[in-house]
This record gives C-alpha cells, structure tokens and sequence, in this order.
C-alpha cells in the first residue's frame, strides 16, 4: 500500500475484511476506551504498513512508540486496560521463530524512520484523515514504510 491512492478509511475497511477472523478484539464486549484503543492500533496497522503477523505486530508497536503521539508508557497503559498482552498466544513455534529475526533487524530501522518523520501521527485524533489518501499522508509525515 506503499504508493496506494486509497483513503485511509478505505485501508482501514480492506484491513478489517481481510482480517476479520484475527482481530478478536473487535468482537469482544471492550470498554470505550479499549475500542477507541484498538481502533488507533488498527489505523496504525493500515499506515505503518504493517501486517497481523508476528513481525507485523512487534513492528507496528515500534513504530506507535516512535512514531505517534502515545508515546511508550502511555501505549504500556494501553495495551495493558485493552488487556491485549495475551495476543501472543496466537503465535506458534514455527511462527515465532520465522518472525522473530526480521522483527530484530526492523527494529533499529523503525526507530531511525520514525525519527526522520516531519511530525508524530495523532494517535487518537485522526479524523481529519480518514478521506485523504494513504500515499499523501505519508508524504505529509515523511512515513517510509517497511517492504
């Protein structure tokens, strides 16, 4: 999605049909601020460029440290009231250890991007860009997305 023309709604919209059956949390009985929560992390997901995999995951909470404005000790709170530590318990064995060294290198390149972006995303107040295309969002924020 890289070069895509697409709004940032609709890459939220395509990120929940493709993976509906993933995203458990959607379906559960969350409170307000655990949805409006998961709903940030999913924005993140369609403009980090990120994927539900192992390495999808671990590489979108670099870049919401980084490269939003929730900042580290607020996005531990976040996940910890969301309640989304037992996540990981998707993952098998064999997805682990195909995900886990690409993950170790993507690191320190998702820090140095997210430093060299003009501006934090907005965490949670993205609505003014929701219907603007993807591609001119992370030309705005200087976002360089991993491939």
């Amino acid at each position: 999605m890289e070069d895509s023309r697409i709004t940032l709604r609709q890459g939220l919209a395509q990120f929940y049909q493709e993976h509906q059956e993933y995203l458990s949390h959607n379906k559960d009985n969350n409170s307000k601020e655990a949805e409006s929560f998961f709903r940030s992390h999913n924005v993140a997901h369609v403009l980090f460029g990120c994927d539900i995999s192992l390495y999808g995951e671990g590489s979108v909470k670099i870049w919401t440290i980084f490269g939003t404005t929730l900042g580290f000790w607020n996005h531990l709170k976040g996940y910890r009231e969301a309640n989304t530590f037992t996540l990981s318990r998707n993952f098998s064995v064999i997805h682990f250890f195909s995900h886990i060294f690409k993950f170790l290198i993507a690191i320190p390149v998702i820090i140095i991007r997210s430093s060299r972006m003009s501006k934090r995303w907005p965490w949670s107040e993205f609505d003014a860009y929701l219907d603007r295309p993807i591609s001119d969002i992370r030309r705005e924020f200087n976002i360089k997305v991993l491939r």
